[in-house]
């Protein structure tokens, strides 16, 4: 089929390759095959070898002719994944950074491996996943289409705490003419760019029974960005997502240009509407976190100029990675296993969140930990204070086993929560809770792992549940 049709901000091919760009694009290739060979995938080593041999090389490698950054708080790398997938389904060849090598080394890696040994482009469409952070070394040289904004909410606090500084951090580094793909359903984010930009808003419609007053741990925006008087809520989902307006001045969250409809619990279909069109889907996960990354998928179809009909039937094939959530039924019970992105207390209390919305009786696996922290830092456990652990005091959740170097921390939080202190218990090792744990008369089990440990621990937990379920099932 024919590629995307978008307006483009400029010279995708870049300056011409001079012999310095030419040896980094061969010597980061040669460093990508060595570390594949040994197993190594999606290491951002590739793309710092090409930066020291040619500090220039990412606004020199030939791009593809659709350049889509995907960054945000929360959500990116599920969004980066679930939108290359839509676009290979739809014919194209993408080159994505889909383990979430996300810094300016790890981008140059990306692009570098989508091109030949003499440095011509062999994708049709780029989709890149960008650490916020990372925004003015990146965006300037990158110079991308399309830029998607899933969020921005507080974040870790040793990096990210301030989501206005970081949202002021990527409008320095947006070119007036790139298209944006923001959540209309986060006021922060909603305010990236300038009226210079094209912009194209996504949301998820409310359900009716939500709150219209904030509450939890954590809300980033209560004020008026026009009038500085408290805003008023239409509903409140989380943190500072939800529709907002002033009644001092008027203002009010965008209107979203792409949204999705709460699920019929009849059809089980929900509502998608891409520019005023509407289409009824099935959706493969109801997290509404999921949704929002679905929802910014649909948009920058849309922007794509990609029909409604092909949106529709790609969405519900949309499945975020499995170790980011994976469900499976053992006999009688259900084996969730949810990533709980730690050092972060939004993320990690829509995990919290989505325990209580299942039926049934619980149980929990925690291990949250930084091993990152673990072994070349000091971890700030400041950030379980922005977590809404409230929500694990819920009657319908028999037991949870913390593990790992921070159970103490996590006991004593999960105790100022007002869970039972005889429901919480502590195991040294991330994974032994998953060998002890009593699996009789429980309907649901959750593996809750974080980032950096969703191999060593999120596998082997996730292995070792499931054999014993089997074994009880026969």
């Amino acid at each position: 089929m024919p590629g995307p049709t978008v307006p483009s901000p400029g010279d995708r091919h870049g300056p011409r390759y001079g012999l310095r760009a030419l040896a980094a694009v061969w010597l980061s290739k040669s460093a990508g095959t060595v570390l594949r060979w040994l197993g190594r995938e999606g290491t951002h080593v590739p793309g710092r070898i090409a930066l020291w041999v040619c500090p220039e090389i990412l606004g020199i490698v030939e791009r593809p002719n659709t350049v889509i950054v995907v960054t945000g708080t929360n959500g990116k790398t599920t969004t980066t994944n679930l939108l290359a997938d839509a676009l290979e389904a739809l014919g194209m060849r993408a080159s994505s950074n889909r383990v979430g090598s996300n810094l300016r080394d790890g981008i140059v890696a990306t692009l570098i491996n989508g091109v030949t040994v003499g440095g011509k482009c062999r994708s049709d469409v780029a989709v890149l996943e960008m650490d916020e952070r990372s925004a003015l070394k990146v965006l300037p040289q990158l110079n991308p289409d399309i830029v998607i904004c899933t969020n921005l909410t507080r974040d870790s606090i040793k990096r990210n705490a301030h989501p206005e500084y970081i949202a002021w951090i990527l409008s320095s580094a947006i070119s007036p003419e790139t298209t944006l793909v923001l959540n209309s359903d986060d006021l922060i984010a909603a305010s990236l760019g300038n009226d210079s930009n094209r912009r194209v808003f996504f949301g998820v419609d409310p359900t009716g029974d939500e709150p219209r007053n904030p509450s939890g741990a954590a809300v980033d925006a209560t004020i008026c960005p026009r009038c500085d008087n408290l805003l008023e809520w239409d509903f409140w989902r989380f943190n500072h997502i939800g529709r907002v307006r002033c009644p001092a001045c008027g203002f009010t969250s965008p209107k979203a240009d792409t949204h999705v409809s709460p699920v019929d619990t009849t059809s089980g279909l929900r509502t998608l509407v891409v520019n005023s069109t509407k289409l009824d889907v099935r959706l493969v996960n109801e997290s509404v976190v999921n949704v929002y990354n679905v929802a910014a998928v649909a948009a920058t179809l849309g922007v794509l100029n990609i029909s409604l009909n092909l949106i529709g039937l790609v969405v519900e094939s949309l499945a975020p990675p499995t170790s980011r959530f994976a469900e499976e039924t053992v006999g009688r019970v259900r084996l969730v296993r949810l990533l709980t992105k730690g050092l972060v207390g939004v993320a990690v209390s829509r995990a919290f969140e989505h325990i209580v919305s299942l039926p049934g009786n619980k149980i929990v696996l925690l291990a949250i930990d930084e091993t990152t922290d673990r072994f070349d830092g000091v971890e700030n456990t400041a950030w379980i204070y922005d977590a809404d652990y409230e929500y694990l005091a819920d009657p319908s959740i028999t037991a949870i086993y913390v593990g790992g170097v921070r159970r103490h921390d996590q006991a004593l939080r999960l105790a100022i929560a007002g869970v039972e202190p005889e429901k919480i218990v502590l195991v040294e090792s991330e994974t032994h809770g998953a060998e002890i744990v009593p699996l009789d008369g429980v309907d649901v089990v959750f593996n809750l792992h974080s980032n950096h440990n969703a191999g060593v621990t999120g596998d082997a937990v996730q292995r070792t549940v499931r054999t014993r379920l089997t074994e009880m099932a026969t």
